[in-house]
C-alpha cells in the first residue's frame, strides 16, 4: 500500500505540504470517494454508485470542498442531469441528507461510522491523501514504532481500506 501511495499522490503531497517547513510527511492511506445517503435511500442497497445512478437526484456541493472532491462534483452537475445547492459544511450537509433534501459526496475518512448514514463507494478515480506529518527531527523510537504500527493497521485494512 505504501508505494502505491506514493504513485498515486506523492506529487499532491509534495504541493499541499511545500509550504510547511521542517517536517516529515508519512504517508498512511488513500481515501476513496463515498456517495452518502440515507439508511432508507434505494442506492443504499448498492455496493458501488456511478455517476449515471444520480441522474434525477438532488446533490449538495461545497465551497470548501478539497480540489479532487470539487472536481468529481463538477464532472456530475456538468451533465445536467442532476440538481445540486450549495451547503456550508459537511455537518450542515448531513442534516439535509437526513431530512431528505438531498445525497452528498465525501471523502471516506469523515465517515464517523455511527451507522445514521449510508456511505457507497463513488465509482470515480479520485482518493485522498491522508497522511502524519512529523517534525523532520523527530527520530524518537517511539515514534518509530507508533508509525511502524500505524501504516500496518492501514496495510491489513483495519481501520480505512481504500
Amino acid at each position: 500500500m505504501e508505494k502505491r501511495f506514493y504513485e498515486m499522490g506523492k506529487s499532491g503531497l509534495k504541493e499541499q505540504t511545500r509550504q510547511i517547513p521542517g517536517i516529515r510527511v508519512h504517508p498512511l492511506f488513500q481515501s476513496r470517494v463515498y456517495l452518502i445517503t440515507t439508511r432508507e435511500d434505494p442506492l443504499a442497497k448498492q455496493n458501488r454508485v456511478t455517476q449515471e445512478d444520480l441522474y434525477g437526484r438532488t446533490l449538495m456541493v461545497g465551497g470548501r470542498s478539497p480540489p479532487a472532491l470539487k472536481a468529481v462534483q463538477h464532472r456530475l452537475t456538468a451533465t445536467g442531469k442532476v440538481s445540486y445547492f450549495n451547503s456550508s459544511d459537511h455537518d450542515t450537509t448531513l442534516t439535509n441528507v437526513a431530512a431528505g433534501r438531498g445525497v452528498c459526496l465525501a471523502p471516506g475518512f469523515l465517515n464517523d461510522h455511527s451507522n445514521q448514514f449510508a456511505w457507497i463507494p463513488y465509482d470515480c478515480p479520485e482518493t485522498f491523501s491522508c497522511v502524519l506529518c512529523t517534525h523532520k527531527t523527530d527520530n524518537r523510537p517511539g515514534l518509530t514504532a507508533f508509525l511502524k504500527t500505524l501504516i500496518q493497521l492501514y496495510i491489513d485494512a483495519v481501520a480505512f481500506p481504500l
